[in-house]
């Protein structure tokens, strides 16, 4: 019955809260999280022997004609970012639509009085979307007040990061 009772209670919570981002996208927010930044391209380093005689022809070999890797942008989306103080958990469940892939990162990262904290997690792939394991932070390390959370994601061949969204810890 209590897994019942907490179950309607984070619901009731999540679609209180998307009604307030429709209204107040942005309130209480203070400045936005820096964006996690990366080289876009990663290339190889190739070293080359010199010929021996002027009559022998090298083949490249695949580290020679291997191409650098670009890595595309895509976007993120926090499905949830709520503190739960029964739980003493600060929880955020992010996704990339539009991308299923494994072997990636996402990257929790939360602003507020003058505070920052992160925390990495795993992402998996699901049918046709890339999930981030859920991100339980813990409340005692986290301020009171207002903050902006954001949720990075990093691949071999992809990254992005979600929209600043406003959160209240109380």
């Amino acid at each position: 019955m209590r897994i019942f009772a907490r179950t309607l209670a984070v619901a009731a919570v999540l679609l209180t809260l998307t009604g307030c981002s429709i209204f107040y996208p942005n309130w209480g927010a203070t400045s936005l999280p820096e964006p996690v930044t990366e080289s876009q391209t990663v290339s190889p380093e190739v070293t080359v022997a010199p010929e021996e005689t002027a009559t022998t022809e090298e083949t490249p070999t695949p580290e020679e004609t291997k191409e650098p890797i670009v890595r595309k942008e895509i976007s993120v989306e926090i499905i949830m970012a709520v503190p739960e103080p029964a739980i003493g958990v600060f929880t955020v469940v992010a996704r990339i639509p539009s991308l299923s892939e494994s072997g990636g990162k996402c990257i929790f990262k939360y602003l507020g009085n003058g505070v920052t904290k992160t925390m990495e997690v795993k992402a998996e792939p699901s049918s046709d979307y890339t999930q981030c394991f859920p991100i339980e932070f813990p409340l005692k390390d986290l301020p009171s007040g207002n903050g902006v959370v954001t949720v990075s994601y990093e691949s071999e061949g992809h990254f992005g990061i979600s929209a600043p969204t406003s959160v209240v810890i109380g």
